[in-house]
């Protein structure tokens, strides 16, 4: 009785296993591997935050990696991010690199609720995000396409990208004009386009319908 008495007396403690971090393992071609060293990466945040200190520049280069499933499973983790008050994150939304750019703004909501980066400096950054709509990678327009609603409802493209907008549902190239002209009606209820601009500019649609038939 008196041992289990001195036992329950003891004060606790908890021993913490260290976790063996092998960061080059973030850039493993293998997901598994990945994922593996970012749990790790994850437990050491939550125990012993300042052992990531020495490799947040590694941490933050991921971001921008021009292999895409290193980049995407980086962006997964962007709360990491926060937590290391890891900063720089425009270099990837101003990235030369089409893939990397689309990266960063398909994030850029998440970026902002984190405080990564504020509205005004994402603002800033939309010249980068017109390249896209016009990338020479199908893909990217595609996709950089659909995110425009998103940053129209974000405030991050207004009515002061009117005359831009306008441009696109001029283009020479007949794709990316469809493309413009598909978001037309959702750009004039959003107030970013007026009705006139449209009337002004159908004999570009027409143009499409033409060659089509």
């Amino acid at each position: 009785m008196r041992g289990s008495r001195k036992a329950r007396n003891l004060p606790s403690c908890r021993l913490l296993q260290v976790v063996e971090l092998n960061p080059r393992n973030l850039k493993s071609l293998n997901p598994e591997v990945r994922e593996s060293e970012w749990r790790k990466v994850e437990e050491v945040l939550k125990e012993e935050p300042k052992r990531l200190h020495d490799i947040r520049f590694y941490l933050r280069s991921l971001l921008w990696s021009r292999v895409q499933g290193v980049r995407e499973e980086a962006w997964r983790h962007l709360h990491v991010y926060k937590e290391l008050g890891i900063t720089g994150l425009e270099k990837a939304f101003s990235s030369k690199s089409d893939r990397i750019k689309l990266t960063a703004w398909q994030h850029v909501q998440e970026v902002m609720e984190l405080g990564l980066l504020s509205k005004e400096e994402i603002v800033g950054l939309r010249q980068h995000f017109w390249r896209m709509l016009r990338s020479y990678y199908p893909t990217v327009r595609k996709k950089a396409w659909k995110l425009l609603p998103t940053l129209v409802k974000l405030g991050i493209v207004g009515p002061r990208d009117r005359e831009r907008l306008v441009e696109f549902l001029r283009n020479k190239k007949p794709n990316i004009r469809l493309m413009a002209w598909n978001l037309a009606k959702f750009l004039v209820n959003e107030g970013v386009l007026t009705r006139d601009d449209l009337e002004q500019n159908l004999i570009y649609l027409k143009e499409l319908t033409e060659r089509e038939s």
